[in-house]
């Protein structure tokens, strides 16, 4: 049996990395103890649910909604496409032209490829992006997804949040600040974004995957 290819899709968690703006929760990565004659490595981490590459649930922003532990493990898993939208230096609403000429039978996850991770690190990376148009949303939440994903902070653009009320009833989870999506083809691999098993919580971060077949 071959082995399958696995793309990398997650940006790196550092100590100290930027975050959405006015999240109260600094991420800190802790080192307790290092390699000694009578120690051994040990760290710690303190995160907000939503940093780095990351999952909404619908819990997120729809009372009621589904929670990260509400949803069965095969919503986090499934075929994915990618639209390719951008340079990296456009930015507001993708249309839902976008959606066109694209045949979503048998398909899981839309991914947004604006090549708006290149700026991941800098100052700009969280003050304006790419975000779903609502008719765009609308388009997809009528598809029968389990979810969307964007190489941007958001779905919406800073402050706004109608692609998250139109998704989330829908059941979809968001992924967000995706990496490395050029990486990827435009179809005809497998997306895996697994969160972490915690309790009553809206979002959870995640170790994004693509799964190609040889």
């Amino acid at each position: 049996m071959a082995t399958p290819r696995l793309i990398d899709l997650s940006h790196t968690i550092v100590s100290g990395m930027a975050q959405w703006p006015g999240d109260k929760q600094p991420l800190k990565l802790h080192r307790h103890s290092l390699h000694g004659e009578s120690s051994h490595m040990s760290s710690g981490l303190e995160f907000g649910c939503h940093v780095g590459t990351h999952i909404d649930a619908p819990l997120h922003f729809l009372d009621g909604a589904p929670g990260i532990t509400d949803l069965p493990l095969d919503h986090f898993i499934g075929a994915a496409v990618v639209i390719r939208c951008g340079d990296g230096e456009n930015t507001g609403p993708l249309g839902a032209e976008l959606l066109d000429d694209l045949d979503l039978t048998n398909v899981d996850f839309v991914l947004f490829d604006t090549n708006w991770s290149q700026h991941w690190g800098s100052k700009m990376y969280y003050t304006r992006w790419s975000f779903l148009s609502t008719e765009l949303a609308e388009r997809l939440a009528a598809a029968g997804l389990k979810g969307v994903g964007l190489d941007t902070p958001s779905l919406d653009g800073l402050g706004g949040q109608a692609a998250h009320d139109i998704c989330a009833p829908a059941g979809m989870i968001n992924i967000e600040n995706l990496n490395n999506l050029a990486a990827l083809p435009d179809k005809g691999f497998t997306l895996q974004v697994m969160p972490l098993k915690l309790d009553q919580t809206e979002a959870s971060p995640v170790r994004a995957l693509a799964i190609l077949e040889k």
